[in-house]
């Protein structure tokens, strides 16, 4: 029996009188006046599969011969778990409802009525002999909610077999996460680098992940810009490969965005007008207001959000701005038809991209003991305020096309003189408010995102789907230190999915999906950094930049910037795929995912200093499947035990997603990539208690714009689990033990390095005003058989804490109030060598707290409890020559006010 779930159905069956409302727009009494109540206690054999939860409520009513109503809820994308065996119509529904944040009462008419627990969490609700206790969860953690962004097919976390977590709203908000990287303190495996101080992409297992929009994969985003969660519904994490219904994905992960709507908490969409303001300020100069309203029009409704920030930072010279729009429509359309558009434009300044602290010294680090000094050999000759490429060359020559300045390992790298600091030198305390960052640098963004998606519920309950998605980037960067970058950036995806449920007698059913898709890139990716005009350790951070180490990028002739690097990029491509999950008996389900790509990609570079083919457009076609198969046990207590292999294809893209020159000629365009999971969902203790815990082992190769190859392999345990203790505390816990090593490079091979001056042999104080590094981390010894990131840590555990007060009066009015605390413990971390920094394990506490009066609600965090002091390593090429220092103890208070 099919039950739609865009509309109010009715079913009667023809032994009992049972009515079952899939989704309710408002409450319903049509109940057979002269039908008997059957008896609380009657024993009934049920036999139910995990399906959509309306679907799962109409089948208990059939076979339990009762009267179930949802009264001014919506079940709507929810799931149910397998219920199979003897009990009560009251256990059953009580079972199905589990971690839903509903819950149910039993009318005098005998009938089961379905409530929000919201509602009545602070009651305990006694009809006849039925006791029903509401069970709320503030943080909406124990997930019963169907998504498809994990596997393409409407499913539960429980239902995943697949290292996943979702973070909702109020999560977000109670946790105090403004963006990816604070998302470590409830997911597993996301501990993110600093990558230039920017919080750009998330780094899930060890590996940079990809930034989706509605199941729709971004255009990469490497610290150009900040993520922005206050947008956010929720966001979704999944660890490994996405689905093949989304695209070849990075192995290590994804970050699926879903942003605000006006879908309904209860219903399938708001049924009145609302929405809201708050105003944030807090320590260090910030200030941030948003505001979004909710309008219903016919079956659906419009969203809208606007979000400003107009702030200082701990940091010096950086002042972080940003703007945020987004509009949102989501509707039926009659006769099964519904659709939805999302549009969001994102712009940012101020957000200057760092490395942190330079002339890092372990004595620095331990101590907080500065190596200070300036080289007096670099003069502004033409009084610009910064340095020309002309007047380095002046002082330290070039060859080749390169600055002097830089010294390459390969190459006969050493010592110049002229590098060793001739003024001031000595050491001091250094501020952890003093970073590389100055006046002059600037990181300006604009993004605009669109999606738009129409469907098609067919009464067979299979649905047609047309979905499209635009993302669009310009970032323009300077760091004086000597990096400049201009990124443009436009990717559109176009897909066809029809997904349909199939049965094969009794005991084996299926859902299915297939489809088609199109998409196409091109990107502008324009840079100065490989002529080697970049100084890291000229400045002398506790005096502040002077024109002596401001170097002027990209190099300016007759009015034009030439700039090293000049990629144009374009890439299409065409896709099919498919994906089944196979149940049999209920209780056993088979998951299994195919795609085909095919590939065209050309370039060209037309920079100044290029290594290779330059100004010429080089074309390749390629193809790839990409696979996945995983199997996994519902058992009767809750438990779900799951295995899990892929291997993925995906593109090998630049920071703006485009194939460079190199990758297309050597035909390294397409990545392989492996995934092994062994792993086990629970939801146990009346679903009081959910999460799941995994063990994986995962590979990728890599291959960076200058056709370097690497392989990266990672393996680890992560476990995740949240208790609703009671219905006023619960207890969220999440741990990662993990180790990724990059596979041997070979001697010549691997990644840009820079080194510091003690690496080269050399005293720093005589080789701070100059630059060392190696141009294949596989030509030093101890790295060319493979070596431990030690970026990320091998260790993280968080536990917080979350209590709900029940409603109390306050000065005549009704109010409710919260509290959360806990702390996120980060082990050891450091470089690549065995020379390496030492970063020191840390602790950060947090606490969140909020009282609401009717609409009114005043929240404030405070980060950092402790005011523990702590570095975050540098991503890339500067993992082993800068750090991060970490924000003190930090409050924000906001003012909301909802209507």
């Amino acid at each position: 029996m099919i039950i739609h779930r865009s509309g109010l159905k009715a079913v009667f069956t023809s032994s009992a009188a049972v009515l079952a409302l899939s989704v309710a727009a408002a409450p319903v009494a049509v109940l057979a006046q002269t039908q008997s109540i059957p008896s609380a206690a009657q024993i009934h054999q049920i036999r139910i599969e995990a399906q959509a939860l309306d679907r799962a409520v109409v089948a208990l009513s059939e076979q339990a011969g009762v009267v179930i109503v949802a009264a001014g809820v919506s079940l709507e994308n929810r799931r149910s778990t397998v219920l199979s065996g003897a009990m009560t119509a009251q256990e059953a529904l009580a079972r199905l409802l589990e971690g839903t944040n509903l819950t149910f009462r039993r009318d005098s008419n005998g009938a089961y009525v379905i409530v929000s627990a919201a509602d009545v969490r602070a009651e305990a609700v006694q009809v006849g002999d039925v006791l029903v206790t509401a069970r709320y969860d503030p943080l909406s953690r124990l997930q019963k909610g169907a998504t498809d962004s994990f596997t393409g097919l409407d499913r539960s976390l429980l239902e995943t077999p697949r290292s996943a977590s979702r973070v909702s709203a109020d999560t977000i908000a109670r946790y105090g996460m403004e963006n990816v990287d604070d998302l470590v303190a409830a997911v597993p495996g996301a501990f993110t680098a600093s990558f230039f101080g920017v919080p750009g992409n998330l780094n899930v297992r060890g590996t940079l992940a990809d930034t989706y929009f509605q199941g729709f994969k971004r255009i990469e985003n490497r610290g150009s810009f900040s993520s922005n969660l206050g947008a956010a519904a929720y966001v979704e994490v999944l660890r490994g490969p996405s689905s093949p219904i989304y695209g070849p994905g990075k192995v290590g992960g994804l970050l699926n965005f879903v942003p605000k709507s006006a879908r309904g908490v209860n219903a399938r969409y708001a049924d009145e007008m609302g929405g809201g303001f708050n105003v944030t300020v807090g320590s260090y100069g910030r200030r941030n207001a948003a505001a979004d309203l909710v309008i219903p029009a016919g079956d659906g409704g419009f969203a809208f959000y606007v979000e400003r920030e107009d702030s200082d930072s701990y940091y010096r010279n950086i002042h972080p701005k940003h703007l945020n729009l987004q509009a949102t429509y989501v509707g039926d359309f009659g006769r099964g038809w519904s659709g939805e558009v999302n549009l969001m434009h994102f712009e940012e300044s101020g957000r200057i991209q760092s490395p942190g602290w330079n002339r890092v010294t372990q004595n620095l680090i331990d101590n907080g003991v500065y190596i200070t000094g300036r080289d007096t050999d670099l003069v502004d000759l033409d009084g610009s305020g910064m340095i020309e490429y002309g007047e380095i060359d002046a002082a330290f020559g070039a060859w080749g096309g390169t600055s002097n300045i830089r010294q390459i390992m390969e190459y006969g790298g050493k010592n110049n003189p002229k590098f060793a600091l001739d003024e001031g030198v000595g050491t001091t305390r250094l501020s952890h408010r003093n970073i590389m960052a100055d006046d002059a640098d600037y990181n300006n963004s604009r993004t605009f995102t669109a999606y738009a998606g129409l469907q098609k519920e067919m009464a067979n309950g299979s649905v047609l789907a047309f979905k499209a998605f635009v993302d669009d980037i310009e970032n323009q960067k300077l760091n004086s230190f000597g990096f400049a970058a201009d990124y443009e950036a436009r990717a559109f995806e176009g897909r066809v999915t029809y997904s349909f449920p199939t049965r094969f007698g009794q005991h084996i059913s299926a859902d299915t999906i297939v489809g088609a898709g199109y998409r196409d890139h091109t990107a502008k990716q324009y840079e100065s950094f490989l002529s080697g005009y970049i100084a890291l350790n000229r400045r002398d951070l506790s005096r502040g930049s002077t024109a002596g180490d401001r170097i002027a990028a990209p190099f300016v002739k007759n009015g034009v910037k030439m700039w090293d690097s000049r990629h144009e990029m374009e890439w299409d491509s065409r896709s099919v795929f498919a994906m089944s999950d196979i149940t049999m008996f209920d209780r056993f389900s088979i998951l299994a995912g195919l795609r085909w790509d095919d590939y065209d990609v050309r370039a060209i570079n037309k920079g100044e200093t290029v290594f290779g083919l330059k100004d010429t457009w080089v074309e390749n076609s390629n193809d790839a499947v990409s696979w996945s198969l995983s199997a996994r046990y519902e058992t009767p207590w809750g438990v779900t035990p799951y295995v899990t292999f892929a291997e993925p294809r995906s593109l090998e893209s630049t920071q703006t997603g485009g194939v460079s020159v190199g990758t297309v000629t050597s035909n390294l365009f397409i990545s392989p990539s492996e995934l092994k999971e062994v792993g086990v969902k629970f939801s146990v203790l009346d679903g009081s208690l959910f999460g799941g815990a995994a063990y994986y082992e995962q590979f990728r190769r890599q291959t960076d714009i200058m056709g370097n190859v690497s392989g990266t392999t990672s393996d680890g345990f992560e476990l995740e689990a949240n208790w609703l203790a009671t219905d006023q505390l619960s207890f969220n816990m999440a741990l990662t033990l993990q180790e990724t090593r990059v596979d041997a490079p070979g001697k010549g091979k691997g990644e840009y390095l820079e080194l510091r001056p003690e690496q080269f042999g050399l005293d720093p104080a005589l080789a701070y005003g100059g630059t060392f590094a190696v141009n294949n981390a596989g030509s030093l010894a101890e790295l060319a058989n493979g070596y431990v990131v030690r970026t990320m840590p091998d260790t993280v555990f968080s536990l917080f804490g979350t209590y709900t007060t029940r409603p109390f009066d306050l000065m005549g009015s009704q109010a409710t109030a919260g509290f959360t605390a806990g702390a996120t413990y980060v082990s050891e971390t450091g470089g690549v060598l065995k020379s390496s920094l030492q970063l020191p394990a840390y602790t950060l506490a947090k606490a969140a707290a909020y009282v609401k009066v009717r609409d009114v609600t005043v929240s404030a965090n405070i980060d950092n409890l402790f005011d523990e002091t702590y570095f975050t390593p540098s991503a890339e090429v500067y993992k082993e020559v800068a750090v991060m220092p970490g924000l003190p103890r930090m409050f924000r208070i906001n003012l909301a006010y909802r209507f």
